[in-house]
């Protein structure tokens, strides 16, 4: 026999709905909470003044008055009151475990950081060594930020897809199970685990640090490595198919006829376009004689090669660079153009492409110039790039031990 939502469970969802949409909306009046959600005004009151005594929500003013157009005269009556997500409710730990580095730190209900450490991870780095890292750096936050166990909301950590396997993280039933790595973290000392995959937390944390939440629309945000992942956030979802996206992405062709790749149709974007497949393509006429503006600029070595340095060579003159260049970002624009079309997507956000503000403004003019105004428009850089990449364990830990509950993932302080 069927049953109801229990009152528990409205309520839950409720104040789960209520803490989003001051998330995403930012500091909103009860009035305007009500409007949105079309929960009435006297329910609204009732859930963010039981917010307010927990300490979840704080009240930070009044709402500046807004002037009719009609008649050009302030409004009668008392100005709303905003709301917003107390900032020190509790903190948050997020940490990353990538090919190249482990970041781990400590942040704000408003992802804002208070610490951070990192430490290099190479072929030779254990797997116990990475937990102790993460374990023992965290533990190093708490003590110096005076935190006790239960002032942390819970400790959220990504982990990239090529350390998936060396973290004995197994496919079950379909799914990645993190069950071995959340176990090895869980000590006494610790607040709550969740781990999940980085690609998808990475696309995560860059919304919630935009304050936007889950998009109005849709997104694809591609991180840049030995594989080129796909992530697609989606108003309707909360979740993403990178692994589908990437498998697929990385087999698509974008130059037919075009270089090999084991495993890989030749032309397709894991051939021409990883990080490996650029340095490969730029190794061609890479030489101390040839390019010696980038030669000099790499030290002579390939693998430092980045897409920043392809563009400083080709305006310093060498002129080795500029169609090999310009090859690659042809192949860039096919892939952009494609990835628009396929996602419906109105923002394509870069991960960890090693840009600054001027390469990216050269990126940009390259998609203009092959794919059209409309294409470079919607790229965007990451705004969690390095050092800040644990702040998607932090993204992690907001979505599965504060909104999606309600706001009760933590004892009260």
């Amino acid at each position: 026999m069927l049953s109801g939502i229990s009152k528990l469970d409205l309520k839950r969802i409720n104040r789960m709905q209520v803490l989003r949409t001051v998330w995403e909306a930012g500091p909103i009046s009860r009035v305007d909470l009500s409007a949105m959600l079309q929960i009435t005004r006297a329910s609204i009151t009732q859930i963010t003044n039981a917010m307010i005594a927990e300490g979840i929500l704080v009240e930070i003013g009044e709402a500046p008055y807004q002037q009719k157009e009609q008649d050009n005269k302030l409004p009668k009556g008392r100005r709303k009151i905003l709301l917003d997500i107390n900032a020190n409710y509790k903190f948050i730990l997020g940490a990353v475990i990538s090919e190249q580095e482990i970041t781990v730190g400590l942040c704000t209900m408003h992802m804002e950081i208070l610490d951070k450490l990192s430490m290099p991870c190479t072929d030779h780095t254990s797997r116990k060594e990475i937990q102790q890292f993460i374990i023992s750096a965290a533990e190093r936050m708490m003590s110096n930020a005076c935190l006790k166990r239960e002032d942390v909301l819970g400790l959220g950590v990504g982990v990239m897809p090529i350390m998936i396997g060396r973290m004995r993280v197994f496919y079950k039933d379909g799914q990645l199970d993190f069950s071995e790595l959340t176990k090895a973290l869980s000590v006494p000392q610790m607040p709550p685990v969740f781990c999940g995959n980085a690609v998808w937390l990475l696309s995560l944390a860059n919304a919630d640090l935009q304050r936007s939440g889950v998009p109005s629309t849709n997104q694809v945000y591609i991180h840049l490595g030995g594989h080129i992942h796909i992530s697609v956030l989606r108003p309707e979802k909360n979740e993403t198919d990178y692994l589908t996206y990437s498998y697929m992405t990385e087999r698509c062709i974008i130059r037919p006829g075009g270089r090999q790749q084991d495993g890989y149709p030749a032309g397709s974007v894991r051939a021409q376009l990883s990080v490996q497949a650029m340095q490969a393509r730029i190794a061609e006429v890479y030489s101390k004689e040839r390019t010696p503006f980038l030669y000099s600029a790499t030290d002579g070595y390939i693998e430092h090669v980045t897409l920043e340095q392809m563009y400083q060579a080709v305006s310093a003159g060498d002129s080795r660079c500029e169609a090999v260049v310009r090859e690659i970002m042809q192949d860039w624009s096919v892939l952009l153009h494609n990835l628009v079309c396929c996602f419906q997507s109105q923002r394509v956000v870069l991960h960890h492409f090693g840009l600054s503000e001027r390469g990216f403004s050269q990126f940009r003019s390259y998609i203009k110039e092959y794919a059209g105004d409309d294409i470079a428009e919607r790229i965007v850089l990451s705004t969690v790039e390095d050092k800040t990449d644990f702040l998607a364990g932090c993204s992690l830990i907001l979505m599965k031990n504060f909104y999606m509950n309600g706001g009760a993932g933590a004892p009260r302080r």
